[in-house]
C-alpha cells in the first residue's frame, strides 16, 4: 500500500465529514420518527433529547425559536414525529438532528386534539368563570348521573343521606368509560334537564387518565353549558382535567366532594340553630331588661310630671277661687256691701224706684225691708 503523505488534523477530518453530512440533499429537511429519550428542557429554551426506536439512538437539540411554537409539552416516552436536518458538531465529531418542528403521534396526538378542543370552547366562553352559578347547598332534589353500580354512586348517596337526609336524590345510570360512555353521559344529562333539580352531579370514581375521554366529549361538555340546573363535575381524578370539569359550575376531585359541595351538613345547621338560639335569647333578655329601664324611667318622668301638672293645676284652681270669690256678691256683701232688690228685681238706679216703694236691703247676715221715702241723684 503507498502511503499517503498527507497527514490530516482531526479537526480537519470532522470538518471534512460535517462538509459531507450538511451538504447532502438527502439528510435536509427530513421527517423522522422515534421515541423521545434523554429529555432536558434548558432555561434558554433550548430543547435536548435523543429519539430512538427498538434499534438505534440519534441525539437531537431544538433551539428556543423552534421550542417555542411547540402545541404540547415534550416528555420522555413520547413518540413523536420531527422535522430535522442533519447537522455535524465538528469539536466533538458528532453529528445530530436540528429539529424544527415536532408533533406526537398516538396518545400525544390525541392529547393535542384534545388541546386544540379545549382552546376552541374557552375562546367560545363556556370556561368563563362569570357563567359559573352558586350551588345549592340547601336543595330539595339533586341528580346524580353515573355508573349504576360503582363505588362512586354509593358515596355520594352515603354522604348526601349523612349530611342532608331531607334532599330526594334522582339517579340517572351511565357507563362512564369505554366507546359507548359519551353516548350514555348525554342520554343521562339530557334526561335529568327534564328533572325539577337544584343540583346535578355528573362523574365517576377514581381510573387511569386514558379512561376519561368520554368526559370530554364536546356534544357532553356543549350540553352542560346549557344546563337548567348548576352541574358539579366529580370525575374523580386529582391529576387530570376533563372538560366537563372546566365547564361545569363547580369541579370537585371525588364523588365524596361531590356530596360535600351540594349539602350542607346538618350537624352544622343544628350548631347554627344552637348559636342563633343563645344569640336571641341574650338579645331578648337584653332586650327586656333595656324595656323595664325604659319603663322605670317613663315611670319616674311621668310621675314627676304628673305631680307638677297637678301642682300646676291646684295653684290655677287656687287663683281661679280668688277669682270667684272676688265676684261672689257675698264676697261683696261681707265687705260691707248690700243689694237692693224691689219685686225681686236688683234696683240699680234711682230710676227704677218710686217713693213708697217696698224694697229689700240684703246685707251678709241677713235682710232688711224698707219703704222709700225720698230718692236723691249725685
Amino acid at each position: 500500500m503507498k502511503e499517503n503523505k498527507v497527514v490530516y488534523s482531526v479537526s480537519d477530518v470532522n470538518a471534512f465529514i460535517s462538509a459531507i453530512l450538511t451538504s447532502e440533499e438527502k439528510l435536509k429537511y427530513i421527517s423522522v420518527r422515534g421515541e423521545i429519550s434523554n429529555f432536558k428542557a434548558y432555561p434558554s429554551g433550548h430543547l435536548y433529547f435523543s429519539l430512538k426506536d427498538d434499534n438505534s439512538v440519534i441525539s437531537a437539540v431544538m433551539f428556543a425559536n423552534y421550542a417555542s411554537k411547540l402545541s404540547f409539552v415534550p416528555k420522555n416516552g413520547d413518540e413523536v414525529t420531527v422535522l430535522a436536518s442533519v447537522d455535524a458538531y465538528v469539536p466533538r465529531g458528532s453529528y445530530n438532528l436540528m429539529v424544527f418542528e415536532m408533533n406526537p403521534i398516538g396518545e400525544g396526538q390525541i392529547l393535542l386534539e384534545l388541546e386544540k378542543l379545549k382552546k376552541k370552547l374557552a375562546a367560545e366562553g363556556l370556561f368563563d368563570e362569570s357563567r359559573k352559578r352558586k350551588i345549592n347547598i340547601y336543595p330539595k332534589n339533586i341528580g346524580v348521573i353515573t355508573a349504576p353500580n360503582g363505588a362512586a354512586i354509593k358515596d355520594i348517596i352515603f354522604n348526601i343521606k349523612n349530611r342532608f337526609p331531607i334532599a330526594q336524590i334522582y339517579v340517572f345510570p351511565s357507563l362512564v368509560q369505554g366507546e359507548n360512555a359519551a353516548k350514555e353521559l348525554l342520554k343521562a344529562f339530557n334526561e335529568a334537564q327534564n328533572y325539577d333539580l337544584d343540583t346535578l352531579i355528573i362523574g365517576r370514581g377514581g381510573g387511569a387518565s386514558e379512561d376519561l375521554s368520554a368526559f370530554n366529549d364536546e356534544a357532553l361538555v356543549r350540553a352542560i353549558a346549557k344546563s337548567k340546573m348548576p352541574v358539579i363535575s366529580a370525575v374523580g381524578h386529582e391529576i387530570d382535567s376533563t372538560l366537563t370539569d372546566f365547564v361545569a359550575d363547580l369541579k370537585v376531585s371525588t364523588p365524596t366532594g361531590a356530596a360535600v359541595a351540594a349539602t350542607v351538613d346538618q350537624r352544622e345547621l343544628e350548631n347554627q340553630f344552637a348559636y342563633a338560639k343563645v344569640v336571641m335569647d341574650k338579645a331578648l333578655l337584653g332586650k327586656i331588661e333595656s324595656m323595664n329601664e325604659e319603663l322605670e324611667y317613663a315611670k319616674d318622668e311621668f310621675s314627676s310630671s304628673f305631680e307638677e301638672y297637678m301642682n300646676d293645676k291646684c295653684e290655677a284652681l287656687k287663683h281661679l277661687k280668688e277669682k270667684l270669690n272676688l265676684l261672689n256678691p257675698k264676697g261683696l256683701l261681707k265687705r260691707g256691701y248690700s243689694i237692693v232688690e224691689h219685686n225681686g228685681q236688683i234696683i240699680n238706679s234711682i230710676n227704677n224706684i218710686n217713693i213708697n216703694d217696698d224694697i229689700v236691703i240684703k246685707l251678709y247676715d241677713g235682710s232688711i225691708i224698707s219703704n222709700v221715702k225720698e230718692t236723691k241723684g249725685r
